[in-house]
Order: structure tokens, then sequence, then C-alpha cells
């Protein structure tokens, strides 16, 4: 099987052929963003994404974006999954971290030996290599959403998925960590270069025993924003989380009204929870309804809009903007990564009473 990262190392017969390194990586380069620029897509209708049995996992599981359907990605995925109803996964784990959303049913997840109870619209953390499973006790099947930076793991060759079926979680072996967890504190030599080294490995992996796991919809804080649209977090470092550069926001666009335009470097996943509209992406439009998801590629000015005059509409926004934007705005500096208008463009929204946060929430019965 040809592996995602064949397409980086091509050039090998033009090398033998009398290429020089200037020709071979120039050619590579440009094939690259070729690639890229051919996988491009907007919106993903939900009428569009393929729902497939999985009786290994005991689950159902369809793809938005990412490898395992037909539109790949670089750096984010979005799956939905399916638990039927009165059935419990198999315990497995992976080298990177993903976020839950739930969007209709009960049941649980247990990470680590922590089970999380949730209901619709709650949202549950998964961190990098912690062991996980799900299970639904009730009458009715149960449904959540899943944003993951899988296929940038894959793209770096550091992609490791593990399934252990059905093992209590205290058989499980530990996540892997760095050999200077074997050595006394005490015996790392500050003087000799090679422990200083494994001292700063040991303590530069994310930390995740004391992360946040889980944010109930019921405890969410909502606040209106100067972009026009009233916003909650749902994943972030500021309310407890330990991510790995994974956030997740809701963001609640007033009748009839946008939120302000603005560009970044970075993808940026939209998944519409409620509500209809349409988004300005460069130079197109595009509409979409509930259960699509908007997909914002790197440096596209772009804004979101709610067509409908009476109701709110909601999108959740998913990005990997603690990580990977960071480091982007080190090695592109000093070019902004973030790009608004002088003034935003955001509506006036005085006057306007919001309705309450739990409005338009599925039933858990």
């Amino acid at each position: 099987m040809s592996s995602r990262l064949d397409g980086r190392f091509s050039g090998a017969d033009d090398y033998r052929e009398g290429a020089t390194h200037y020709d071979v990586q120039n050619k590579r380069r440009a094939s690259v963003v070729e690639e890229a620029r051919k996988r491009r897509t907007a919106v993903v209708r939900e009428a569009d994404v393929v729902i497939e049995d999985s009786p290994l996992r005991r689950m159902r599981r369809g793809s938005y974006m990412g490898a395992d359907g037909p539109r790949p990605t670089d750096v984010l995925s979005t799956d939905l999954h399916e638990i039927p109803a009165g059935a419990t996964s198999t315990i497995h784990r992976h080298s990177w971290d993903a976020v839950m959303w739930v969007t209709a049913g009960t049941g649980w997840t247990e990470i680590n030996g922590r089970r999380v109870d949730w209901k619709p619209w709650d949202t549950v953390y998964l961190p990098a290599w912690s062991w996980h499973r799900h299970g639904n006790e009730s009458s009715k099947d149960a449904r959540y959403m899943t944003w993951s930076v899988g296929p940038m793991f894959e793209y770096f060759g550091l992609a490791l998925l593990e399934d252990a079926g059905d093992e209590p979680y205290a058989e499980l072996p530990p996540p892997p960590r760095s050999s200077a967890t074997n050595l006394l504190a005490d015996r790392l030599d500050p003087a000799d270069p090679y422990a200083r080294r494994l001292a700063r490995l040991l303590g530069s992996r994310v930390d995740t025993s004391d992360s946040r796991l889980h944010t109930a919809w019921d405890d969410v804080t909502p606040r209106v924003t100067k972009r026009g649209a009233r916003s909650m977090f749902l994943v972030d470092e500021s309310i407890g989380y330990r991510t790995s550069g994974l956030t997740a926001v809701m963001h609640e666009l007033a009748p009839g009204r946008w939120q302000a335009r603005h560009r970044h470097g970075g993808d940026a996943y939209l998944y519409v929870v409620k509500g209809h509209g349409h988004s300005d992406i460069d130079d197109d439009s595009y509409t979409w309804a509930e259960g699509d998801l908007i997909v914002v590629d790197h440096w596209c000015w772009h804004q979101h809009f709610n067509d409908d005059p009476e109701a709110t509409t909601r999108l959740i926004r998913v990005h990997n903007a603690d990580a990977i934007f960071d480091l982007m705005s080190t090695l592109l500096d000093p070019l902004p990564l973030l790009e608004e208008p002088p003034q935003l463009d955001g509506p006036d929204l005085t006057g306007f009473v919001w309705p309450d946060p739990l409005d338009g929430r599925p039933p858990t019965d």
C-alpha cells in the first residue's frame, strides 16, 4: 500500500536521469501545492457523507473530511460516528488527540479509566495516547462528531493507532514517554548536554493528566464578540483544556446577520449545528444548512451569513490554532497570520435579545 508520504519524496527518477537538486525540489514543491489545490472543497453536504458499519469497532462511521473518505486532507479531519443502542465499542488509543461533540442521543466515554457521561451538545476531549471506549446504554442510537489532527500526524509519519478489544484499562500499557523517566531527577547533571536534552524532552510533552475532558452544554458561557456573533468556548486552554493545539468554539449568528470578514493561515472547519445560511469565501458564495461542514482553506477571506430572518444559526468552529498557527507565525514572521479589515464589518447588534443558550438542543429522551 502506498503512503501519503510517497509524493513528498518523488523525483528519484528525475535525479537519476541527471536533474539537479534545484530542479527536483522545485518540481516536488509544485506537485504538492497542485495536489492540495485539487482537493480543495468549501462545503461538505450531510447527504454526501456515507455512514458505514464497522464490526471491528462495533460502531458506524462516516467521513466528512479525511483520508478514510473521498476528501483527504493534510491537517484536520472531521468524522461522524454512531453508537448503536446498547453497544459498547472496543477500547483503543492513537498518537493524536481529538474533540468529540454530541449531536444526538446519550452515552458515555471512558478515558484512561475515567467515565464521562454525555448528552446532546456536550463536548468531550480525547487526549493523545489516551485509552478510550464509548458506550450507549439507551434504547436509541447515539451520534457524535469528531475533529482531529490525525492527518497532520500521518503527513509526518507519526500516526499510530492501537486497538485492545475489550481489555480492562488497568491491564493496558501507559503512553510512551521519554527514557528520562527511568532516571532519578538528581542524576540528570545539568552540565551534561545529553542529560539536559533528556530533561527538556521529558518536560516538553503535553501533560494531559490535569486536562479538562468534558464541557457540559448547560455550563457554557456565551459572550458577544466584536465580529458580530455570540460565541461560546467548548475546548480551549482558557477553560482548562490541555490539547496539542485543537480549539473549538460555537458561534451563534443573529437572524439575518453575519460575522465580520477575516482570513488566517491554517484551515478552519465549521459544522452547522442549527439553521441555514451562506459563506463568502474569496470570490465565491456557498450555501449551507444543518448538518453540513464548511471548509475554510488557509488564507481565504471569508464571512459567514445567517439567511434566516427570524431565528439564530449556530456553527462550531474547530482549528489547530494553538499549535500549527503558532509555528507558522514564527516561520512567516513578519507576515501576519490573522488579517481583518481596519474597521470590522460586523453587524450592529444593539437591542438584539439573544435566546437562551439551551434553545435548539435535541431532547435526550
